[in-house]
């Protein structure tokens, strides 16, 4: 499943642009496919950029974990964006505001009293791993 920002979005929008929309979806509620869209953006910047500087190895490492534990059932969630060109200071920046954010989505999700004990240790791990994650871009 492709995952359509806005209905007036143009397609092959620009990775931060892509990353800022995807951000903004995700401060506004729990949205699971925003949150499946930023993990793959995440990642992406990885396959992009990993050997530019060993700490986006450390980020990759928690980003894949995160995704086996937490989408494995959105393996078909695809961002139509332009993969990120540099490793420069728009780029960690657009990574890591999305990442934080999702962080935030997983803590609201382990904060649900709707979910068992272990879904909700489960998010709040993912959070964690998720704030490992821009700590070592930053």
């Amino acid at each position: 499943m492709s995952l359509m920002l806005t209905s007036n979005q143009a397609h092959g929008m620009n990775y931060a642009e892509a990353a800022r929309e995807i951000a903004a979806r995700l401060a506004v509620g729990n949205d699971d496919i925003a949150a499946a869209g930023a993990l793959q953006l995440a990642i992406e910047a990885w396959k992009c950029l990993a050997g530019t500087d060993l700490a986006w190895d450390r980020y990759g490492l928690e980003l894949l974990d995160v995704r086996a534990r937490l989408y494995s059932d959105h393996d078909d969630v695809v961002v139509d964006a332009g993969a990120p060109v540099r490793d420069n200071a728009e780029t960690r920046l657009a990574v890591t505001t999305l990442l934080e954010q999702l962080a935030r989505y997983h803590d609201r999700l382990a904060a649900d009293d709707g979910d068992d004990l272990a879904g909700r240790l489960s998010h709040d791990a993912g959070a964690q791993q998720l704030r490992r994650a821009v700590a070592a871009l930053v």
